[in-house]
């Protein structure tokens, strides 16, 4: 009987190796004291590698705030003073697919634009963290550019550079709930974007991105973050979120699936074997 359990034991660890191994960030900032920065699960993206201008720290807080059907909630704001990057990060395992799920609202836009990627609202965005500041870090992610006015999707690693734009504008005061896929493996990045009040479907895209490489996705940390970067800015750009869901998973590649197979066929006719006896 011991053999038997042991054996039953050992399959069962092998049958866990090939499921997806998940791990999720779920926060709706209602636990945390308006005016600081909602740790220990986040952390200041200002504070990382600091580049000027350097905004006021923390650069991303818990407000009262109102949510898209005017009921009072909290929320995470970035300061509306000008930085390189400002606002709030957590970790997440490097994996071979990542999604995020959350709720957004742009306050305010910067006054000096000068491109479409040197001044953002807000960005969603997986990245290596340490790195380098939050504003230059290799990262795939939605933005709202000042400039424009619009949602983009922007993606800058070792082989590849992409701003795109997503066919939206990203009016001032609408709350849009932003959904975001990558797959890894295939540089497939699906871009969801809705108005949450009305539950509309505003943007339902699949890009593959140019001269992706997956050695570059060693993405172990999502941000939510804006930035003013242009020369005459005086105005900051202000960006909200709330209902955050951020999933990342690993699943295991055909080598290990071969081998764990390999492994778990004659621990099955072992056990078949000894219970014959």
């Amino acid at each position: 009987m011991l053999r038997s359990s042991r054996l039953i034991t050992a399959a069962a660890l092998l049958v866990t190796l090939v499921l997806p191994i998940q791990a999720q960030v779920v926060d709706n900032f209602q636990s945390y004291a308006v005016g600081s920065l909602p740790s220990p699960t986040w952390f200041d993206a200002g504070a990382v590698l600091p580049t000027t201008p350097l905004p006021s720290f923390p650069s991303g807080y818990v407000i009262n705030t109102t949510d898209a059907f005017g009921n009072a909630t909290k929320a995470v704001t970035t300061t509306g003073s000008l930085g390189a990057s400002k606002g709030i990060y957590a970790f997440v395992p490097l994996a071979n697919h990542y999604n995020l799920h959350a709720d957004v609202r742009i306050d305010r836009y910067s006054d000096h634009p000068q491109s479409t990627v040197d001044d953002w609202a807000m960005q969603l965005t997986f990245g290596q963290n340490g790195l380098d500041n939050w504003a230059y870090t290799p990262q795939a992610g939605i933005f709202a550019s000042s400039l424009g006015g619009d949602w983009r999707l922007y993606v800058a690693t070792l082989h590849a550079s992409l701003d795109l734009p997503l066919g939206l504008a990203a009016q001032l005061g609408r709350w849009y709930t932003v959904q975001q896929d990558l797959d890894v493996t295939s540089g497939v990045f699906h871009s969801s974007i809705w108005d949450t009040a009305t539950g509309a479907l505003l943007v339902d895209q699949f890009n593959t991105i140019p001269g992706w490489d997956p050695t570059d996705a060693q993405f172990d940390a999502f941000a939510f973050f804006g930035g003013d970067l242009s020369n005459e800015d005086r105005v900051g750009n202000i960006g909200v979120i709330d209902n955050v869901n951020i999933v990342a998973v690993t699943t295991p590649e055909p080598a290990t699936l071969l081998l764990v197979a390999g492994g778990l066929i004659p621990l099955v006719g072992a056990v078949r074997r000894y219970r014959r006896a």
